[in-house]
């Protein structure tokens, strides 16, 4: 019985070899893609503060510095959540093709 077991394994092996080499599988995959949650990219920047009529000149003053340092920090934000889109993509991008060359030298 055990004998019988032992012909046919050579020949299980050798079948699942030419099926396994007759499919194309990709070598690698590709990168992840740089996906950004939408929230984060809908997001806003801080309103600027409401000027009543009864404002003095010093709190117009300080709410306008407020303002602009306000304004500032979220133009430094987007513009880093940008180029780094922008970078990341790239290299995935760059890599993408790279792995698709390896995969076709197969």
């Amino acid at each position: 019985m055990m004998k019988i077991h032992y012909l046919k394994l050579p020949r299980i092996l050798l079948a699942g070899f030419i099926v396994a080499g007759c499919q194309t599988l990709p070598v690698v995959p590709h990168a992840i893609t740089c996906e950004v949650n939408a929230e984060l990219l809908a997001s806003k920047c801080a309103t600027p503060r409401p000027i009543t009529n009864d404002t003095t000149y010093a709190t117009l003053i300080d709410s306008m510095q407020a303002d602009r340092k306000a304004l500032q920090e979220c133009a430094v934000t987007v513009e880093t959540l940008r180029d780094t889109l922008k970078r990341c993509a790239q290299a995935a991008n760059e890599y993408n093709k790279k792995i698709d060359g390896v995969n076709k030298m197969k």
